[in-house]
């Protein structure tokens, strides 16, 4: 029997096998290890041509899709041209795991063929190559989310998310890193390796989505999809300056996605999209929906998207919006405030509220309790099978498992959370000049940005909407500059003793260039809304730096 370092070894070789010589860097001319980005780096290293550059580049995914189905970009170019900034950016900041090119090939060769014979497209999202987690299982490739364990056990169909996709028309070609059992907003394991923040390569780009905020940030791929759970989406958006969407429980579908604590449904893991455009998330939303979903995933509700809802948001002339500084417990790293400030003074006429945080330690506790209530043994069988050693995660080992009634008790203690953060939102209308609830809530991205590998987490200011199930956009705002942020101080005493130790992490000059992010949260199953009040905020901030 193979040990786990053989299998790993054996796995990672087979990744690198599938990367073309050609489009990989000699090692002497990769840059070293520094705070400077490398976003940039693929487009000078002549592997690229210049049309390759300006398709990678076009980073408003709305516009690729229409000149792919225009026909002035073919799928087979566009496909190719993010080939080779992928396996330049694998040189650079690791993010791959199961490799799909040649499939990807030929299915972009199909969709050429198809529009030119037709004159029409397959889908919403035709020709547009697509990257997905590693928990997405893609036929003939496996899904080890981080497991060595789970190597070598080839999928014999997509997933719902894969399938629906290639139906609207993309072209899945690579899947992407994430840490060991998921359950940590960084990313790495044994068996795939650290995966770097391209920003500033001494940090890490957050989990467990990181591969594809990783990604996507080195625009080596247009659109991904994570999961998210505890902000596993957020989180990679917002340390990798990215948009990001995290939908509520099921309204995208999951079906067949691999996952740890399967039967956990307290709080249900959703997906969503990654991309360096807002509209990325829009036309990701607008064409999973399109295909109707519910009609492969049993738990996806029949809920069509609602063009009126998000044109009425987007457009809305009066909003009310609550801002929320610091989650009560601990305060964020001071480029967020500034960051908010920013966009707040973009906004005009809108009414602005200051949103007090609710219980935060409580919904922290209670979210804890849903994923530790095994005991730990959901993590140790997957293990067991090669004695692998298990990385940091959040989990029950060495906890005891609770019983049914125990269980039952937390999913009571959730509900009751979520009415009384329901009445909490609600209550904002007597602060409001109108007398209404706030439309939306402004909330820092994270407590921190993107900082060094193997550092602590904490996951409240994106967990607390996973507990009360609330849809949330990432917007990237700015990055941490020590010209402008190295003099910052805190305000006020601190909130707690978390709150000391991670003030004494912020070190403007250690985290230059880290992404700074906001998040737009919105009522329950209010995609369409958050989306669209997004795109008024987004705008009116973009507006005003240019007038600035």
């Amino acid at each position: 029997m193979s040990t786990w370092q053989q299998v790993a070894e054996s796995k990672r070789a087979q990744r690198e096998a599938l990367i073309p010589e050609a489009y990989k860097v000699p090692a002497s001319s990769l840059p070293a290890v520094s705070t400077d980005s490398v976003v940039d780096f693929p487009s000078k290293t002549g592997i690229l041509t210049a049309r390759e550059v300006q398709i990678t580049e076009t980073d408003d995914v709305s516009v690729l899709l229409a000149k792919l189905a225009s026909g002035e970009y073919t799928a087979v170019e566009v496909l190719e041209s993010f080939i080779k900034r992928t396996c330049i950016a694998h040189q650079l900041v690791n993010p791959l795991t199961e490799i799909h090119f040649e499939d990807a090939r030929k299915l972009a060769a199909e969709l050429d063929a198809e529009l030119k014979s037709t004159g029409k497209v397959r889908g919403p999202l035709h020709g547009l190559p697509m990257s997905v987690k590693d928990q997405f299982q893609i036929k003939g490739s496996d899904s080890t989310i981080g497991y060595i364990s789970y190597a070598n056990k080839p999928s014999d169909s997509d997933s719902v998310l894969v399938e629906v996709i290639k139906k609207a028309g993309a072209v899945p070609f690579v899947k992407t890193n994430l840490p060991q059992t998921i359950m940590y907003s960084e990313t790495s394991n044994t068996l795939w390796g650290t995966t770097l923040n391209p920003h500033n390569r001494t940090l890490h780009p957050g989990g467990s989505s990181g591969g594809e905020g990783a990604l996507v940030a080195m625009k080596g791929s247009p659109l991904g999809v994570g999961t998210d759970v505890g902000g596993s989406v957020r989180i990679p958006a917002a340390l990798c300056g990215l948009f990001g969407l995290r939908p509520c429980s099921h309204r995208f579908p999951y079906e067949g996605a691999v996952n740890t604590l399967l039967g956990q449904i307290t709080i249900p893991s959703v997906l969503g999209p990654l991309s360096r455009s807002l509209s990325g998330l829009t036309e990701f939303s607008k064409a999973v929906l399109a295909q109707q979903p519910w009609l492969l995933d049993p738990q996806t509700p029949s809920m069509p998207w609602n063009e009126e809802r998000f044109q009425q948001a987007r457009t809305q002339k009066k909003l009310n919006v609550g801002v929320m500084w610091h989650d009560g417990h601990v305060k964020p790293m001071p480029p967020y405030e500034r960051a908010i400030k920013e966009v707040l003074a973009s906004l005009g006429e809108h009414d602005i509220v200051d949103f007090e945080p609710y219980k935060t330690k409580e919904a922290m506790g209670i979210l804890v309790e849903a994923f530790c209530a095994d005991g730990g043994k959901d993590i140790s069988e997957s293990i067991a099978p090669l004695k692998e050693p298990l990385g940091p995660c959040l989990s029950g080992i060495g906890q005891k498992e609770y019983t049914a009634f125990e269980v039952w008790q937390a999913n009571k203690r959730k509900l009751a959370f979520q009415k009384e953060y329901l009445d909490h939102w609600n209550a904002t209308a007597r602060q409001t000049k109108d007398g209404r609830p706030i439309d939306l809530l402004i909330v820092p991205g994270m407590a921190y940005t993107a900082i060094a590998p193997g550092n602590d987490i904490y996951v409240a200011y994106t967990g607390i909407f996973n507990l009360v199930d609330y849809p949330a956009v990432v917007l990237p705002i700015s990055k941490v500059n020590p010209a402008v942020d190295g003099g910052a101080t805190r305000s006020g005493g601190f909130l707690s003793e978390d709150d000391e130790k991670w003030s004494k992490k912020w070190d403007a000059e250690k985290l230059v260039n880290a992404p700074v992010c906001i998040q737009i949260v919105g009522r329950r199953y209010e995609e369409e809304a958050v989306l669209g009040y997004a795109e008024q905020v987004y705008d009116a901030f973009t507006a005003g730096s240019k007038k600035t």
